[in-house]
């Protein structure tokens, strides 16, 4: 429940607290004085007590059991000594203080409350005592509800907080589904609790949970029908373009070349499409045991080569061998395209590093890989949305350096599947990093 749930209860028992107070406040003068209720309790003790030693003068002890039964009454003599009834402890000392005092007396024990009133019967001395189930002496004489009331108060209110907050937490979790992309999250609530207004309002968030699904899925079929449709007609450009070379004079072959160069770039768009929309299709993954050491091995020729069209260069620090559970294709595209994204913006001459490591957290190791450029850097209130397919950032991350904001998010998409995730942050000494967090398995 937390702080909502803890409010709510807090307000109802206060509010018990308030219309109890008020309610003895207005109630008759002789319900609300505790020394008339304590006169009470004497004079039922003091009637009580006579007809105890009658029957104990009479029959002993059998006679006080028979015509009082139960343990909650007792009775003693003057020296403290009990002639019916039994204690877990000795009360000898405080029957010779409350026979001493010659009126009502109290006194707590571990478990009971004691109560004593000396009396005089047929000229003998006796004291008639009371083991009550009340610790509080302001409890036995009516000044504060007692244990049952304080115990019913609170679970009633505990439960009208729980009833309250329930349909709160339900909401919230689904709200926290759908953010983290499963649009199939839905609130489940009673079909009798649907008439009241609370019902209403997850009624009606899973209405819009449902439009929301719908629109993402129609966005999603767009995409990718899109995508697909535009290939045929890429490869078919890609033919004439050769053919068109054949026959092209040299004034010709520029524009030719701008022409393949422009068709390159789109092609590239399209098939980042459609491995985003691949991504967005994929609920699980097969898994098997991978090796990030290896992977990492195995993609630094490849992107060696395209970082030595820049001038830069590739350093890879790695610990030991770090074994995951996924798919090695999906993990190996998430991977190259970070690095991918690192090269492209990294400055000449300069170089992308890439760090694994591990680190123990509370849920298990995890696997701790790195990427940093040297460039610009982007600026921190847009380090979250980076993520997002086709956000890209003004002022260091134009449509010259051949990017469209889709490999980063596809990367991410990639290792939340994988039950890991990705931080995008600028390094304190400059540049750009990218990290990625995958839970480790057991080594091969």
């Amino acid at each position: 429940m937390k702080w909502v749930g803890a409010k709510i209860l807090l307000a109802f028992w206060l509010t018990t607290i308030f219309v109890v107070t008020i309610a003895n406040a207005i109630a008759p003068e002789e319900l609300r004085r505790p020394e008339l209720v304590r006169q009470a309790v004497q004079a039922s003790l003091e009637t009580t007590g006579q007809s105890m030693v009658r029957a104990y003068e009479k029959g002993g002890c059998t006679g006080v059991t028979n015509a009082f039964p139960g343990p909650t009454l007792m009775l003693a003599d003057a020296s403290g000594r009990t002639l019916c009834g039994k204690f877990d402890s000795d009360p000898s000392a405080f029957i010779r203080r409350a026979h001493a005092s010659g009126r009502l007396n109290s006194h707590r024990y571990a478990t009971y409350q004691l109560v004593a009133l000396p009396l005089v019967v047929s000229g003998r001395s006796y004291v008639v005592l009371l083991k009550s189930r009340y610790l509080l002496r302001s409890q036995i004489y009516g000044w504060m509800p007692g244990l049952t009331t304080w115990a019913i108060s609170g679970g009633v209110t505990l439960a009208l907080a729980f009833l309250f907050t329930l349909p709160i937490r339900r909401l919230r979790t689904a709200a926290r589904q759908i953010a983290t992309g499963n649009l199939n999250a839905r609130v489940r609530w009673g079909s009798f609790n649907k008439r009241d207004e609370v019902g209403g309002l997850i009624e009606d968030f899973n209405t819009m949970a449902a439009q929301l699904q719908e629109l993402v899925e129609a966005q999603r079929l767009l995409l990718r029908d899109v995508s697909h449709e535009l290939r045929s007609p890429l490869s078919r450009l890609g033919v004439a373009l050769e053919l068109a070379r054949d026959e092209a004079s040299e004034s010709m072959r520029v524009h030719l070349d701008r022409i393949e160069r422009e068709t390159t770039k789109l092609n590239n768009l399209i098939g980042q499409l459609v491995s985003l929309s691949y991504m967005d299709t994929i609920q699980s993954v097969k898994r098997e045991n991978l090796s990030l050491n290896t992977m990492v091995k195995d993609l630094l020729p490849d992107v060696q080569y395209e970082a030595g069209g820049r001038r830069c260069h590739i350093v890879a620090t790695m610990v030991r061998d770090c074994i995951v559970r996924g798919d090695a294709g999906l993990l190996h595209r998430a991977l190259e395209n970070i690095v991918r994204n690192a090269i492209r913006y990294t400055p000449e001459n300069s170089i992308v590093q890439i760090d694994l490591t591990m680190v123990e957290t509370d849920g298990g190791q995890q696997a701790v890989l790195c990427v940093t450029d040297n460039g610009p850097g982007v600026p921190d209130e847009e380090l979250e949305a980076i993520l997002r397919p086709f956000y890209r950032v003004d002022s260091s991350r134009q449509s010259s350096t051949g990017g469209f904001g889709i490999g980063l998010a596809i990367a991410d998409r990639a290792v939340r599947l994988h039950n890991g995730h990705i931080v995008a942050r600028n390094s304190p000494v400059g540049g750009f990093v990218v990290e990625i967090r995958l839970p480790l398995t057991k080594s091969m």
